[in-house]
């Protein structure tokens, strides 16, 4: 068992509980761990790497947050034991690890991939706490990779020698897009459209990524593939529509099939418009302003 404390962290701090991940697993989310450990939270590190000890597990009721290795049986029964003994006010959703993406494991937005993506790591951790731990959200929590676009997104608007960017089209405040194709010509066609309106874009290649992406940060409006591999357009609009940045977010189907059982598929997932392939540019710009005209 190892504990590691954060240094001279100056507020709240939360104790993760880590069960079944190997050294080099540990190591790297202490690395993560650490660069909280001057902001106003910060993550505390408590690891079980034998979990068959009563006394490992103990040491766990002092954890605030569970993260589980899904692909260790061990890790799974110990935990699946050590959950009947929590108290009431910690039955709360428990964080997975899924360290083989390929294996056929039910994942939901609670899950994180291996390789450990930090951004995505941090980004989960702040927002469970504000969804289940009451913590009030505030300038620190996000990740460090939604503080860097938010100062990128700020640059692009400052004036340079007295000279004014011009604003978004749809607005004063700068809207952001998702697009998940695994074409490549639909993701350059879209580029180009939205370059062309001064509107940010964000671009992966299949669900998955998709359904990462969305768990980091909020978009103001995304188009996902039907077809992609890995998760399918329907999987991944299911999955974005449950998550804390992006519940309510327009999603808007890419899909070469117009028939009423693939538009039922995508009400049911959770989609709000349709887009059939090759994207016709009228209704691209006319689907794009009703909703991002909405957002101001």
């Amino acid at each position: 068992m190892m504990r590691v404390s954060p240094l001279k962290a100056p507020g709240k701090i939360f104790a993760v509980g880590v069960i079944g991940v190997g050294e080099k697993g540990l190591e790297i989310l202490q690395r993560v761990f650490n660069t909280t450990r001057y902001q106003s939270r910060s993550y505390e590190l408590i690891a079980i790497n034998d979990v068959s000890t009563p006394e490992s597990m103990g040491s766990l009721r002092a954890a605030d947050i569970f993260l589980i290795n899904i692909n260790n049986p061990q890790a799974v029964l110990a935990w699946r034991r050590f959950q009947i003994e929590l108290p009431s006010e910690k039955r709360r959703p428990v964080l997975q690890l899924n360290q083989q993406p390929s294996a056929n494991l039910q994942t939901n937005e609670f899950t994180l991939h291996w390789p450990l993506d930090a951004a995505a790591l941090l980004a989960t951790l702040d927002n469970y706490i504000i969804r289940y731990l009451d913590y009030p959200p505030g300038p620190e929590t996000g990740s460090v990779l939604d503080r860097s676009i938010a100062n990128q997104q700020a640059l692009v608007t400052t004036p340079v020698d007295g000279v004014q960017e011009p604003p978004a089209i749809y607005g004063k405040a700068p809207s952001r897009v998702l697009v998940a194709d695994d074409s490549l010509a639909v993701r350059r066609q879209l580029k180009m459209e939205f370059d062309s309106i001064k509107v940010g874009l964000e671009c992966v290649a299949d669900g998955d990524a998709a359904v990462a992406a969305a768990g980091r940060q909020a978009f103001d409006l995304i188009f996902l593939d039907v077809v992609m591999p890995g998760l399918d357009g329907y999987a991944a609009c299911r999955l974005i529509k449950r998550s804390a940045f992006n519940r309510l977010t327009p999603i808007i189907m890419l899909t070469s099939r117009s028939s009423r059982f693939d538009q039922l598929k995508g009400v049911l997932a959770g989609c709000d418009s349709y887009l059939t392939k090759p994207v016709n540019q009228q209704e691209f710009r006319d689907i794009t302003e009703k909703h991002l005209g909405e957002k101001n």
